[in-house]
């Protein structure tokens, strides 16, 4: 049985196009004209684009990934992420005590989520933001990795000897992040096959013209940056440089926590009240993390680099760092996870393996 969605503008995100497109067995078979068995007919669409990539939130819709106790708690995740166009998602931990964070895996694994990543507790104390349980290389965080074929975890390399480094990286997909290290701390750990910096400026030394650190080595290099997008944490002009500078390797991540989704409000980590309104605070004003879904985080930055580069970072990019080869992307036999937009850019259909998993129609 085939589907078609009909006469939208499709954002591959490579290119972008108007025509139609066909769904079949999941996947998408064709784009072009076709007689369908069942044609999904949205008038207020404007359009059609890959399902979202999120590769780092720590939760929305109320769940906090460390809390979360059951496959109920994770389904209610997944309908929230579905509402705004997230058709994959890497569950991300807040740092933990290494029992707890093994602890929260296995449920993770138990409920069949593609991947878990890690943010700490490998990390610099003293860019922690806030972060607690800090420890340093401990082996075993290693038995986590056997549990997901995606793996990542936030590690601050200055921290780390050659040796733990390497079996670190030997072991998971390794982003640096909440981290001092300077331009050869940087460098040695691209030498080892780090892969990617944790939400790029936030978090870790700062840039200056004599000591460029890891902010001058992550622009100037082939390494995957992420960036924040909701204009809180980095401003616009700053993610024009990043967008610039990096391309194709910038990915848009939410950082989000469970006030994702829910408005403003009061909220709850690590027993303590944080503050989220435009992002999320501590009681002395101190960023901690964001409220805004990803979807959410394209229209935002959509004005400042526009909607196909917008779209780009928050598919193609996460998917090639992922090295999921069928998402990603509008193309033949890829999986048909698909999201439509209306003219704003708001979610209107989600589409998961050629199933409608969430309509505001």
């Amino acid at each position: 049985m085939s589907k078609c969605i009909r006469g939208l503008e499709i954002i591959t995100p490579l290119e972008s196009f108007r025509d139609d497109l066909v769904i079949s067995d999941g996947k998408i078979r064709k784009i072009g004209s076709e007689i369908c068995n069942e044609e999904i007919k949205v008038y207020k669409g404007g359009y059609v684009v890959p399902g979202l990539i999120d590769i780092h939130t720590h939760g929305i819709g109320g769940i906090l990934v460390n809390d979360i106790r059951n496959i109920n708690d994770y389904e209610k995740m997944v309908k929230y992420y579905y509402s705004h166009g997230v058709t994959t998602f890497i569950p991300s931990t807040i740092s933990e005590d290494i029992e707890k964070l093994i602890s929260i895996a296995r449920i993770l694994s138990e409920v069949k989520s593609i991947g878990i990543h890690l943010e700490g507790p490998i990390i610099n104390p003293n860019r922690a933001g806030a972060h607690k349980f800090l420890t340093n290389f401990d082996k075993r965080i290693l038995e986590i990795s056997k549990l997901f074929s995606i793996k990542r975890i936030t590690v601050a390399p200055e921290i780390l000897s050659d040796r733990e480094l390497e079996t670190i990286v030997d072991n998971f997909q390794v982003s640096l992040g909440h981290t001092d290290a300077n331009s050869d701390d940087t460098r040695r750990a691209i030498g080892f096959g780090v892969s990617s910096v944790t939400h790029l400026f936030n978090a870790m030394r700062p840039f200056h013209h004599r000591d460029p650190g890891i902010i001058g080595v992550a622009l100037t290099s082939s390494i995957y940056t992420e960036v924040i997008p909701d204009l809180i944490h980095v401003n616009e002009i700053t993610i024009n440089i990043i967008s610039r500078l990096k391309g194709d390797s910038t990915i848009l991540v939410s950082d989000s926590l469970q006030a994702a989704g829910l408005g403003e409000g009061e909220f709850l980590l690590y027993g303590e009240k944080i503050v989220c309104n435009k992002a999320c605070f501590k009681d002395n004003n101190k960023l901690v993390g964001s409220n805004i879904t990803l979807d959410e985080g394209v229209r935002r930055v959509s004005k400042v680099i526009g909607l196909k580069e917008a779209i780009k970072y928050a598919t193609y990019s996460p998917a090639s760092l992922l090295n999921l080869d069928d998402r990603g992307q509008i193309s033949r036999g890829y999986a048909a996870d698909l999201v439509i937009l209306d003219e704003n850019l708001n979610v209107i259909l989600t589409l998961k393996d050629g199933s409608v998993v969430f309509s505001n129609i």
